[in-house]
């Protein structure tokens, strides 16, 4: 698993042949993650195969980890001393 690029509160990942968005964001000092995608066209072999591979606790864990490390290395996000998260200002 790997990171094609990120933005401000998104990290697209790469496993295999799945590309998937990862959002992530702030709220009340703790770090929210969810998949970006959460409807799917079910006749179509493509969404299919992302439904499947996001609805696998597994890879949903390794995926926003590897997003909060990404955005936090870049920068945008930190976590202080007692365990609260934030954004950084511009």
């Amino acid at each position: 698993m790997k990171v094609l690029k990120y933005e401000e509160e998104s990290v697209l990942i790469k496993d295999r042949n799945i590309k998937a968005w990862v959002d992530v964001w702030i709220e009340n000092d703790d770090i929210i993650c969810d998949w970006n995608q959460y409807i799917f066209i079910l006749n179509d072999p493509t969404d299919e195969s992302l439904k499947r591979w996001q609805d696998n606790s597994e890879n949903f864990e390794a995926a926003t980890d590897l997003a909060v490390k990404t955005l936090q290395d870049a920068g945008i996000i930190y976590q202080d001393e007692n365990a609260k998260w934030h954004k950084n200002v511009k």
